[in-house]
């Protein structure tokens, strides 16, 4: 798969290009970057919520939201941003609502990004 290609896959590559430079490959280092994290945080997202610690996981909910962002993942941003917004609202249940989406979300990113590497 070529960086061009991540597009089809809802990848926003005119945002992402910019905020590296319009360089390639800082861009292709920044999206290794997300998928080492992504394999990482996807089962610790997961071992947040199981064990209800929901204070660690709002603040990984924001990190996410800023990182899918920078990678041009902005559906994956706002999905990570309404966990973040809800958990800060005290609406834990909004919170663990959105906790499937978000995860099926961010392994369908991280499934695409592999494909690249």
């Amino acid at each position: 798969m070529l960086i061009s290609e991540l597009g089809d896959y809802g990848f926003n590559l005119s945002e992402a290009m910019e905020l590296c430079a319009d360089d390639e490959d800082i861009y292709k280092e920044v999206l290794e970057t997300a998928l080492e994290e992504g394999r990482e945080k996807i089962p610790f997202l997961e071992e947040l919520m199981t064990a209800k610690d929901y204070d660690r996981y709002i603040i990984e909910a924001h990190g996410l939201k800023n990182a899918a962002r920078q990678i041009g993942c902005d559906n994956l941003s706002e999905i990570a941003k309404t966990s973040e917004l809800a958990g800060k609202a005290g609406e834990i249940d909004k919170m663990i609502a959105n906790h499937e989406t978000l995860l099926s979300e961010y392994k369908r990113v991280v499934d695409v990004m592999a494909q690249l590497f």
